[in-house]
């Protein structure tokens, strides 16, 4: 939008196409952004992965936490559910922006599915508030301040973990993936790789058009298959606007997702997961 205004300032013809992209999938009134199928295949088999981990050595390290990007959405956080395949499955409990949270009640969670199952896996967003709004942990020192006065936000698992072993002595350890999980080729969606170019197409197409000062839009279309098409959108209703996890996707209690959001989301990291076998345990008889 600002490269547009100052082209018309200067009497210079340019058409200008916004092509979205973000893995934290926060932008307004597209249904979802490129690069996000992607960043949630990844979190959703590195989480299954961390899940069986904690699971086969739960009496070492008895609760495992996530720390996943996202700033002030949970968007990425949620996806971690898409590794879930059984009731006991990791995730166990996930924590969003969208949700204030509140120590008590997360221990109270943690100490439940622990005493279920001996261990837990819980998946947080780097982005987590207390009921004041106030972010959880988030660095003061001016050097990670950005030009928006964005602070660089990490810690919560850390934070988290300390919880843990404190209100519940229990022993916990954490995982940070960092930017590693927003660019791995390895767990790229197939379907988030074509819509990317799709989008790219259509951008180029309706410059060609004529058109300007637009987005690209990807809308879902409804049916039991899943396909989406382009339209385009006004630059200006999409400019530092932010799109936050609808309460529709997150459980009463705060600590999950619906099955809403799994609806929304499994289309879009393409493929099945892997799957991994499990011994039946049939005892010998000598």
């Amino acid at each position: 939008k600002k490269v547009s205004s100052i082209a018309k300032e200067n009497n210079h013809e340019l058409r200008t196409i916004g092509i979205p992209k973000t893995v934290d999938n926060d932008l307004p009134i597209i249904d979802h952004c490129p690069g996000y199928g992607s960043v949630a295949r990844w979190l959703a088999i590195a989480t299954r992965d961390a899940g069986l981990d904690t699971e086969a050595i739960g009496i070492v390290d008895n609760v495992k936490v996530i720390e996943t990007m996202g700033r002030n959405t949970g968007w990425i956080t949620a996806s971690t559910a898409l590794a879930k395949e059984h009731e006991d499955d990791a995730p166990h409990l996930i924590y969003l922006p969208e949700k204030p949270f509140e120590e008590e009640r997360f221990l109270a969670d943690v100490d439940r599915v622990y005493k279920k199952l001996g261990y837990a896996v819980i998946t947080v967003c780097e982005g987590l508030v207390d009921k004041n709004g106030e972010y959880i942990t988030a660095s003061s020192r001016a050097i990670d301040t950005d030009k928006f006065g964005h602070r660089q936000l990490g810690g919560v698992a850390i934070y988290l973990c300390d919880l843990i072993a404190n209100g519940l002595k229990i022993k916990a350890r954490w995982d940070k993936p960092g930017t590693i999980q927003r660019v791995s080729m390895v767990c790229v969606s197939n379907v988030d790789l074509e819509e990317a170019y799709m989008v790219g197409k259509m951008a180029i197409k309706y410059a060609v058009d004529g058109k300007t000062d637009y987005m690209v839009n990807l809308v879902r279309e409804s049916g039991k298959e899943y396909k989406c098409t382009t339209d385009l959108v006004e630059l200006e209703k999409v400019a530092l606007g932010t799109k936050k996890v609808p309460d529709e996707f997150i459980n009463a209690e705060g600590n999950y997702v619906t099955d809403a959001f799994i609806e929304y989301a499994k289309p879009l990291i393409g493929g099945d997961l892997p799957k991994y076998s499990r011994l039946k345990k049939i005892p010998v008889k000598l």
